[in-house]
C-alpha cells in the first residue's frame, strides 16, 4: 500500500500531458482527458484542441494524470482498456477494477473534482400523441428535463405540460414537476431519491404527489445493449376527480405507502436506430393491495445533430381505477426532441 501510494504522489506532483486516446479506425489523439459528458468522452488533443468522442468510438484510453471515478474518494489510476472495459486502480486499493467506459458517470482528472468541476445537460421535447382508453384525443405535449452532475452526485429537474381535447370537447389539461437526486456509490450501484407532483384529470387524478427512495443497479451497458434495475419505496398522496354520476361510496382522497420496482433497456438496431422499453410497478402495502404497471416501448432516431426522432407507446394498466374510469389505458406518440 505504501508503494501504491508514493506513486500517486509522484503523478499528483507533476503537471505534463502523457495522455494517448485510440479510435476504433485506428486514429490517436495525443492530449489529456478533459471529462465524461453523457455518451462522449471530452478530450483536449495537443494538436486539435477540445475533441468530443463517442464512446462507443474509442479502442484504448492512456493517461497518466489521476482520476476521479465512480464511487472511489480517492484517486485512480488507469492502466490500460480490455475490450469496453476500464482497467483502474485507486489510491486506497490494491485491488484491480474494470468497468465498461460506456457505464462511467463521473471521470474527470482528481485535480479539476477537488475544485469542484460539474456538468449539465438538458433537453427539450415536443409531440403529438394519439390515445384510446379512458379518453379518445388528440393533443400537443411539451416536455423539458436538465441535470446537473457534480462528483458523485446527479440532480435531476424535469416537467411536463398537456393541453388536449376530443370531439372537440373543452381543452383539459395535464402536467407534472419532478426532481429526483442519484448517488452514484460504485462502479453499478447507485443510491436514487425522487419526488413528483401532477395531475391527470382524464385518469381521475384531480392532483396527486408522492415520495421515493431506493437502491439501483447497472447490470450491464455497452455499445449495443443496457439493463438497470431500481427497487425501493415510495409514499403516494392522491386527490381525485369527483364523478359526475356517482352511485355508492366515494373516497375522495388516499394515502398510502408502496413498493416499487423497475427496469430500463435499451438495445442498438442497425441504421442508427434505438430500441427503448421501460417500466415500473407499484404496490401499495395495505391489507387489500393495489396495484399499477406503466410501460414505455419506443423507438428513436438521430435526425441532425442533436436533433432527434421519437416514437413511443405508453401503457398504464390499474387493478383499482377511479370509479366511470378505465383500468387500461393506451397512448402513441411522435415528436422531437433537441438535446443539449
Amino acid at each position: 500500500m505504501k508503494h501504491i501510494a508514493s506513486i500517486f504522489v509522484i503523478f499528483l506532483s507533476i503537471g505534463v500531458q502523457a495522455g494517448v486516446v485510440e479510435l476504433r479506425n485506428g486514429d490517436r489523439l495525443e492530449g489529456e482527458l478533459v471529462r465524461v459528458d453523457g455518451e462522449h468522452l471530452v478530450w483536449k488533443s495537443t494538436n486539435f484542441g477540445e475533441q468530443w468522442i463517442k464512446k462507443t468510438n474509442i479502442a484504448n484510453i492512456a493517461s497518466t494524470k489521476p482520476l476521479k471515478i465512480n464511487g472511489s474518494k480517492s484517486a485512480c489510476l488507469l492502466e490500460k482498456m480490455e475490450a469496453e472495459q476500464l482497467v483502474y486502480q485507486c489510491e486506497k486499493s490494491s485491488r484491480i477494477k474494470r468497468t465498461s467506459l460506456l457505464t462511467i458517470k463521473t471521470l474527470v482528472p482528481y485535480e479539476d473534482y477537488k475544485k469542484g468541476a460539474y456538468v449539465h445537460h438538458g433537453r427539450l421535447n415536443l409531440w403529438g400523441a394519439y390515445s384510446r382508453g379512458n379518453e379518445v384525443r388528440d393533443e400537443w405535449n411539451l416536455q423539458s428535463e436538465m441535470d446537473f452532475r457534480r462528483s458523485d452526485f446527479r440532480h435531476v429537474v424535469g416537467a411536463e405540460y398537456s393541453r388536449s381535447s376530443w370531439f372537440y370537447s373543452a381543452p383539459q389539461e395535464r402536467w407534472n414537476t419532478r426532481y429526483s437526486l442519484d448517488w452514484f456509490l460504485g462502479e453499478h450501484w447507485f443510491w436514487y431519491n425522487g419526488a413528483l407532483l401532477g395531475a391527470d384529470p382524464q385518469r381521475g387524478m384531480a392532483k396527486y404527489k408522492s415520495l421515493g427512495s431506493g437502491a439501483g443497479y447497472q447490470f450491464f451497458e455497452t455499445s449495443a445493449s443496457a439493463l438497470s434495475l431500481k427497487t425501493g419505496l415510495a409514499y403516494m398522496d392522491e386527490r381525485y376527480v369527483f364523478p359526475a354520476d356517482l352511485v355508492g361510496d366515494f373516497a375522495p382522497e388516499d394515502s398510502f405507502m408502496a413498493l416499487r420496482l423497475a427496469t430500463d433497456f435499451r438495445y442498438n438496431l442497425p441504421w442508427g436506430v434505438g430500441f427503448f422499453h421501460n417500466n415500473e410497478m407499484l404496490q401499495s402495502t395495505e391489507d387489500n393491495p393495489n396495484w399499477r404497471v406503466k410501460t414505455t416501448t419506443g423507438l428513436s432516431s438521430m435526425i441532425l445533430k442533436r436533433i432527434y426522432s421519437e416514437f413511443k407507446i405508453d401503457y398504464w394498466l390499474d387493478n383499482e381505477p377511479q370509479p366511470a374510469r378505465k383500468g387500461k389505458d393506451t397512448r402513441m406518440s411522435l415528436g422531437v426532441s433537441y438535446k443539449w
